[in-house]
């Protein structure tokens, strides 16, 4: 049976190494990934002098340091959601025994995404109605929870298509009865497409302090394509509120797009944070969604937490048809 993983190759940079060996330990029957076979995949696509050996043990060793600085900053960024660890030797990134378990599955997913076009690393993506379900469907799921959990209030998901089979004036007098401190345009806006389906906004979420207008309103646009940076939600969001929303009484106003990428280029983060005013990547957005659902169990209302078994069965449909391939 083929592996889903190519082989590692000395074009990756550090943080696409990590992901090799998380995928890799991820498709492994024991849950293991070693270090030392990477760095052997490595070295033989070196071409390493004999008497420069101790310059590539060197390099070696420094390379080693990284991948650990890399696999420890993604667990303190994650908390509790980071379903790999390294060994007490730190010779193998293990995965969590108990990676089924939801609150796991917002990273993984994260992470299959991330690879799912033009990937080094990942052989067998999520294709056909995996992918269909994946953009569609469960990716929706994480952001509507992840924006809860930003907010830490209620959450509704507006992106299309919506499982409710709501209207956007139907979802939008659901929310407002929840507390989200604005009247709903019924009918929309004299310029409102008939066709419109979901007015560019995915998520709808509001900080929740006891009696609407709520302190802060967020409007969350989710991108799980790399052409994330073209998709802010600023103006979606003033177009929106203008079509559907009447006495919007929150003044302060957030904006923010979900993706399941890193963002290593510094200035570029910084760049596209102006321009998206706020960004949940994949080091910020699985701790989030997992506090979003958390706030469901205390009776916030937030779409789609009841469903969280679609991320879990969709893992497991990809993990089974990757293995099958």
């Amino acid at each position: 049976m083929a592996t889903p993983i190519d082989p590692p190759t000395l074009v990756l940079g550090d943080d696409d190494l990590v992901d090799w060996m998380e995928l890799t330990a991820l498709f492994d029957t024991f849950g293991v990934a070693r270090v030392d076979a990477l760095l052997g995949s490595l070295i033989t696509l070196e071409e390493t002098a004999e008497d420069d050996i101790g310059e590539r043990d060197k390099r070696r060793e420094q390379l080693v340091e990284r991948l650990e600085n890399e696999i420890n900053l993604r667990q303190r960024n994650l908390g509790e959601t980071c379903p790999f660890d390294l060994s007490a030797s730190g010779d193998e990134l293990l995965l969590d025994g108990n990676w089924r378990d939801p609150k796991y599955a917002f990273y993984l997913i994260c992470l299959i995404t991330t690879h799912v076009t033009g990937s080094a690393i990942l052989r067998t993506p999520p294709g056909g109605e995996l992918l269909t379900r994946l953009r569609n469907r469960v990716f929706q799921i994480v952001a509507t929870l992840g924006l809860a959990g930003l907010a830490t209030g209620p959450a509704f998901s507006v992106g299309w298509p919506r499982q409710t089979g709501e209207t956007i004036v139907e979802l939008l007098t659901r929310a407002a009865a929840a507390g989200g401190g604005f009247s709903v345009r019924t009918p929309p806006g004299p310029y409102t497409s008939p066709h419109e389906k979901d007015g560019g906004v995915d998520v709808i979420a509001w900080t929740s302090e006891g009696m609407p207008p709520p302190p802060a309103f967020f409007f969350g646009q989710t991108a799980s394509g790399k052409n994330w940076p073209g998709k802010p939600v600023t103006d979606h969001a003033r177009v929106f509120s203008t079509a559907y929303m009447l006495d919007h009484m929150t003044g302060n106003r957030q904006y923010v797009t979900l993706i399941p990428y890193r963002v290593l280029n510094e200035a570029f983060w910084k760049s596209q944070s102006l321009i998206h005013r706020a960004i949940l990547d994949r080091l910020r957005l699985p701790r989030r969604a997992l506090r979003g659902l958390e706030l469901s169990m205390e009776g916030v209302p937030v779409d789609d937490a009841d469903n969280i078994d679609v991320l879990t069965q969709w893992l497991g449909d990809y993990i089974a048809c990757a293995q099958a391939a």
